[in-house]
C-alpha cells in the first residue's frame, strides 16, 4: 500500500476545503473564477403572487440626479415602510438589545443575528480542551452547530440534520434532506430553519424533526441562515438574499447582490447586512429590502459581516479588512493583510478578532484599527476556513489542520490544542458544557 506524502495530502485536503467554500479549483486559488450567474428563480411556493414585480424584473433603484445607479435590486412582496433616521445613540442601543435578545445561548452561526460570537455566559470553569462526548455522523460537518435549551443541533454531509443530547452525546432524532448540510442551523420561537444544498430552505419542529415547510431558491443554500422577529433572511448560490416569513416560508422580498452568496447575512436595527462573491457588502432595509447603501471592495467576500459598535466588520480576497459605519456606508478604517481574509470575524469588548489567510489571528481595536496582537495557527494550506468563537477571555477557532485551537483574547497565547482527523471548517458554538464544533472527520466534538 502506498502512502501519500504530507504535500499531496495538505494539496488533497486544500482542494476539498476550496470546494466546500464554493471556489473554482481549476486554475490559482486567489484567481480562481466562479461560474457564471445562475437564471432568475421562479415565484416561490406559496408566495404571495400579487406584486408583477415577481416576473424577476425589479423596479429601478431610485439615485439622485447624476449618481452612478447602485448595483442590485429589490423584488418586493410589501410596500417599503418608511421610518425617521437613527441617532448614533440610538443605534448603538438598538444593537446592543439586539445582541442580548440572545444572551446564554447560540442559536444561530456566530451565536446572535449581529454575528459578534460572544457566548457571554460568565462560565465559572473554562474548557480546558478535553474530550467530553463525540458524536459521529455518515459524512464530513461543515455546518456550524446551534446549541438551545440542552440540545445540539447540526448539518452534516450525509444529507441529514441532526439532533444531539448536549451533555451526553446521544442522537435524540435525524432528519434527511435533499443534499449536503453545510449551512448551520439557527432555532427561534420554536422553529428550526437550515439551508440545503438542494435548493432549500427547510424548517422543522426541533423536538421531532419534522419538515414544517420548505422554501425553494434557484440555486443551492450553504448561507447560514439569520433570524429576527419572526423573519429568516438567508442568501443562495442564485446571488439572492431572500427575507421568508417564520412561520409559513412565505417569500417577503429578495435582493439581487449580483454575486454568490455563501456568508451569512447580519442584522443591524432594521438593516440587514449581506456580502457576496460580487465583492460588495450591501445594506438593505430589513422591512422591504430597499438598497441603503453599498460598499464596493476589490475582490470577492466569503466573510459574513459583523454589527457592533455602530460598525460593519469585513473582510476581503482583495486582502483587506474593513470597518464601515453601518448607517452611512462610509469607510471609517481599513486595515491591510498579508493574504485574504477568508473567514469572519467576531467582537466583544472594543476589540475585533479575523483570521487572515497568512495563517495568522489578529486582534485589532474596534474603533481604530490599530494592531494588538497576531498569532499563528499551522495549516497544510494557506487558507483558515472556521470562523472562531468567544467567551470570556478565550477565543476557540478550528484549523484546515484539524486542531482546535483556543487563545488568550489578552494576548493572544495559545492555551490549548486538541487534534481531530481531518480539517476543520465548521465553527465553533459555546454552552455552559463547553466548546462544540464539528469535523470532516465525520464527527461532532463537545470539548470541556
Amino acid at each position: 500500500m502506498t502512502t501519500q506524502s504530507p504535500i499531496l495530502s495538505g494539496f488533497a485536503a486544500g482542494i476539498s476545503l476550496l470546494a466546500t467554500l464554493g471556489i473554482a479549483t481549476g486554475s490559482a486559488v486567489a484567481q480562481s473564477q466562479f461560474v457564471a450567474q445562475a437564471p432568475q428563480p421562479a415565484p416561490t411556493k406559496g408566495a404571495a403572487v400579487t406584486k408583477a414585480s415577481l416576473d424577476g424584473k425589479a423596479a429601478p433603484v431610485p439615485t439622485s440626479p447624476g449618481a452612478k445607479p447602485l448595483q442590485g435590486q429589490a423584488v418586493h412582496i410589501a410596500e417599503p415602510e418608511v421610518k425617521p433616521a437613527m441617532t448614533n445613540d440610538q443605534v448603538l442601543k438598538a444593537s446592543t438589545s439586539l445582541v442580548g435578545k440572545f444572551k446564554g445561548s447560540w442559536m444561530m452561526f456566530l451565536q446572535n443575528p449581529c454575528h459578534t460570537g460572544c457566548a457571554a455566559l460568565e462560565m465559572t470553569a473554562m474548557p480546558q480542551g478535553r474530550l467530553h462526548w463525540s458524536f459521529p455522523a455518515e459524512g464530513p460537518i461543515d455546518s456550524s452547530p446551534a446549541i438551545y435549551k440542552g440540545v445540539v443541533y447540526v448539518g452534516s454531509d450525509d444529507f441529514n440534520l441532526y439532533a444531539v443530547d448536549e451533555h451526553t452525546g446521544s442522537m435524540l432524532w435525524h432528519t434527511k434532506l435533499g443534499d449536503k448540510v453545510k449551512s448551520s442551523p439557527a432555532i427561534a420561537e420554536g422553529i428550526l430553519v437550515v439551508g440545503c444544498e438542494d435548493k432549500k430552505l427547510y424548517a422543522l419542529d426541533p423536538r421531532t424533526g419534522k419538515i414544517l415547510w420548505t422554501f425553494d431558491a434557484a440555486d443551492r443554500i450553504s448561507s447560514s441562515p439569520a433570524v429576527n422577529d419572526g423573519v429568516i433572511y438567508v442568501g443562495s448560490w442564485d446571488n439572492y438574499l431572500y427575507a421568508v416569513d417564520l412561520k409559513t416560508g412565505t417569500l417577503k422580498w429578495k435582493f439581487n447582490t449580483e454575486g454568490r452568496i455563501t456568508s451569512s447575512p447580519a442584522l443591524g436595527p432594521d438593516l440587514v447586512l449581506v456580502s457576496s462573491h460580487s465583492g460588495s457588502v450591501f445594506a438593505l432595509n430589513s422591512h422591504d429590502g430597499t438598497l441603503v447603501w453599498q460598499c464596493k471592495t476589490g475582490g470577492k467576500i466569503f466573510s459574513s459581516p459583523l454589527v457592533m459598535s455602530g460598525l460593519v466588520y469585513f473582510g476581503g480576497w482583495d486582502k483587506t479588512f474593513y470597518a464601515i459605519d453601518l448607517e452611512t456606508g462610509h469607510t471609517r478604517w481599513k486595515f491591510h493583510g498579508v493574504e485574504s481574509f477568508s473567514i469572519s470575524p467576531v467582537g466583544t469588548n472594543n476589540k475585533v478578532f479575523v483570521g487572515n489567510d497568512d495563517l495568522k489571528m489578529y486582534c485589532l481595536e474596534a474603533l481604530t484599527g490599530k494592531l494588538l496582537w497576531k498569532t499563528g495557527l499551522n495549516s497544510p494550506v494557506p487558507l483558515l476556513t472556521s470562523s472562531p468563537a468567544l467567551e470570556g477571555n478565550m477565543l476557540y477557532v478550528g484549523s484546515s489542520d484539524a486542531n482546535v485551537y483556543a487563545l488568550d483574547t489578552r494576548n493572544g497565547a495559545i492555551k490549548w490544542k486538541y487534534k481531530t482527523q481531518r480539517p476543520i471548517v465548521s465553527s465553533p458554538a459555546i454552552s455552559v458544557s463547553g466548546v462544540c464544533v464539528g469535523s470532516q472527520d465525520g464527527n461532532l466534538y463537545s470539548l470541556n
